[in-house]
C-alpha cells in the first residue's frame, strides 16, 4: 500500500485549525493531514477576556482538539524544535518518530500575548488554574490597572467595569487616543465615551515604566510610574500590549526569512515563504509580514488562500494571491456596548451592531463548531 504524503501544519490557533480542516476536507483521500500543537486544548482567545469576570466561562474557551478531523487527519501534541526543507523535528516521540517528513508545510505559530488574551499553559487543568487565579484577584481588587489601549485593553476594561461598578479601573495608553491612527476618530471617541460612562479612568500620552521584572503575575499590589511622573497604585495589573510573533523556529530553516525590526516572517502574496527554495512551505496568520491588523478572522482568510494554493501546486495550476482588505473590527465593551468599523466607506457602528456581531456571545458556539466539538452543558 502506498503511503500518502504528509501535509504538516505547525500551530493549532485560528489559522491552523482553519487550514487543517479545509485541507483535510479537500485532500484526505490523497494526503495525510497532520496538525502539530503542543497544547491539549484550543484556547478561544476572542472570549478569553470575559473569563476574568464570569464564573464558568473558562470552560467555554477551552476546546479539545479530539474531534478536529472528520476523516483521517491527525493531531500531534508536540513542539516543533527544528524545521528542515522536507521535515520537522519535534520534542516528543510520535508514530513517525521525532522526524516528521512533509510534502507541504504550513507554519501557523501565531503570537504571544499576556494573559488572559492568550493562555500559556499546555493543558486544560493548568490553564483553568491560571484563569481562576486572575478572576479571584479581580474579584477582591479595589484598583485595577490596564496598560495598553488597543482592542485587548479596551475590551478588558469594558468587561471588568461593566460587571464591577465599585472598582477603580484605570486604562493607560501611550497614544493620545484609543487604538491607533488606522481607525476613525469617531470610533475611538465613541469607545472612550462608553468607557468613561462606566467610570473607567483614561490616561493618554503616557507610558508606564516597566522594569526588567515587569509586573510578575500582575496579581499583587503595585505602584507604577509613567514617563511623565504620574504614580498609579493598583491591586491587579494587566499588560495589554506587546504582541510578539512566534517566529523563532523559522530561523532554524533560514534566518533570512525573518524581518529584523518586526521579527515577522517574509511571505509572498501567495503566502509562500519569500524564497524560491521553499515554494512548498507557507505561513499564515499573525506571523506574516503582511501590512494589516493582526486579527483572528484574517487568519481564516489566509487559510483559504493557502488551501487553494496547495491544491494548485498539486495540480500544476496557477496560484492565487492574498490581498489585505479594508479594516474591519468590532470592539465590545461588556456584553451590551462597544463600537465597530465596517469595510464599507469606513463606516463606524455602535453598540447594536457590536453587541450582535461579537459582544453578546464572543463567537463561542461558532468556534466550538469549527473544531467539530460540542460544548458541555
Amino acid at each position: 500500500m502506498t503511503t500518502k504524503p504528509n501535509i504538516v501544519i505547525v500551530g493549532g490557533g485560528y489559522g491552523g485549525i482553519a487550514v487543517a480542516t479545509k485541507l483535510e476536507s479537500a485532500l484526505y483521500k490523497t494526503h495525510q493531514i497532520i496538525l502539530i500543537e503542543r497544547k491539549t486544548h484550543f484556547y478561544h482567545a476572542i472570549g478569553g477576556l470575559r473569563t476574568v469576570v464570569e464564573d464558568g466561562f473558562e470552560e467555554k474557551v477551552m476546546i479539545p482538539y479530539d474531534n478536529l478531523f472528520k476523516h483521517e487527519g491527525k493531531v500531534v501534541h508536540a513542539t516543533v524544535t527544528t524545521i528542515h526543507k522536507n521535515e520537522v523535528i519535534v520534542d516528543t516521540e510520535t508514530e513517525w518518530g521525532t522526524h516528521i517528513p512533509f510534502k507541504y508545510l504550513i507554519i501557523a505559530t501565531g503570537s504571544n500575548h499576556s494573559k488572559p488574551a492568550k493562555m500559556t499553559a499546555d493543558n486544560k487543568e493548568e490553564g483553568i488554574a491560571e484563569i481562576i487565579a486572575q478572576k479571584e484577584a479581580v474579584k477582591i481588587a479595589k484598583k485595577i490597572l490596564i496598560i495598553g489601549g488597543g482592542p485587548v485593553g479596551i475590551e478588558l476594561a469594558g468587561e471588568i467595569a461593566s460587571v464591577y461598578h465599585d472598582k477603580e479601573v484605570t486604562l493607560i495608553h501611550s497614544e493620545d487616543h484609543l487604538l491607533t491612527d488606522r481607525f476613525p476618530k469617531k470610533m475611538t471617541d465613541l469607545l472612550a465615551k462608553q468607557l468613561r460612562e462606566l467610570n473607567v479612568k483614561l490616561i493618554f500620552g503616557e507610558k508606564v515604566i516597566l522594569h526588567s521584572s515587569g509586573i510578575d503575575d500582575g496579581l499583587s499590589p503595585l505602584t507604577l510610574e509613567t514617563d511623565k511622573g504620574t504614580q498609579i497604585e493598583s491591586d491587579v495589573q494587566f499588560i495589554a500590549f506587546g504582541t510578539k510573533p512566534n517566529t523563532e523556529v523559522i530561523k532554524t530553516l533560514d534566518q533570512s526569512l525573518i524581518e529584523q525590526h518586526t521579527t515577522l516572517v517574509k511571505v509572498k502574496p501567495t503566502l509562500q515563504l519569500e524564497n524560491d527554495n521553499y515554494e512548498h512551505i507557507f505561513a499564515l496568520g499573525d506571523i506574516t509580514n503582511i501590512n494589516e491588523t493582526k486579527l483572528a478572522y484574517r487568519a481564516g482568510l489566509h487559510a483559504d488562500v493557502v488551501t487553494k494554493n496547495i491544491i494548485a501546486l498539486i495540480n500544476n495550476k496557477k496560484l492565487v494571491e492574498y490581498s489585505p482588505g479594508a479594516e474591519v473590527m468590532f470592539v465590545p465593551i461588556g456584553k451590551d456596548k462597544g463600537a465597530g468599523l465596517l469595510p464599507i466607506g469606513n463606516m463606524v457602528v455602535g453598540s447594536f451592531f457590536t453587541k450582535n456581531f461579537k459582544g453578546k456571545t464572543l463567537a463561542v458556539d461558532k468556534t466550538w463548531k469549527s473544531l467539530n466539538a460540542t460544548p458541555a452543558v
